[in-house]
């Protein structure tokens, strides 16, 4: 069954920059050590010049920049990756609730809490968006709202 919502995974953009954090914390010594490495072997003599070091050296640069290059790449499909879901997950809750008003607010890790004020006037501010199966949004406010607690 074709789900009528469109994707929202706020996930995998988190893991990317996870990643990307790790590969950072990695890379960034590795550039650093290379490049000094390249400068005390520019200052040996002639006979100690080897090819043997200098292929270690641009061996270990070029490693740090490529995981330099892959620390943007993953960074850059992570902001992505986040803005595509948020516009996603905006669509959602317009198709969901029809709203006369919606924005989005902060991201938290776990939800996205947005302001959405309703047809008949109602507002609420900054509640949470559960995503459901399916990516279908769910907003406990306006849930009962809609359909109040019994009284007892």
């Amino acid at each position: 069954m074709e789900s009528q919502y469109l994707n929202v995974d706020f996930g995998t953009p988190l893991i990317g920059v996870a990643v990307a954090g790790a590969l950072l914390i990695a890379t960034v010594p590795l550039l650093l050590h290379g490049w000094y490495r390249r400068k005390k072997f520019e200052q040996l003599p002639e006979g100690y010049q080897t090819y043997k070091l200098r292929s270690s050296i641009r061996t270990e640069v070029i490693a740090g920049g490529l995981g330099a290059l892959l620390v943007v790449v993953l960074g850059i499909a992570s902001a992505a990756g986040f803005a595509s879901s948020a516009r996603n997950l905006e669509a959602n809750i317009e198709r969901q609730y029809n709203p006369a008003q919606l924005s989005l607010g902060t991201f938290n890790g776990s939800w996205m809490s947005v302001g959405i004020t309703l047809d008949d006037g109602t507002r609420f501010n900054d509640v949470p968006v559960e995503i459901r199966d399916g990516n279908e949004p769910f907003i406990e406010d306006v849930w009962y709202h809609y359909h109040p607690k019994p009284a007892g």
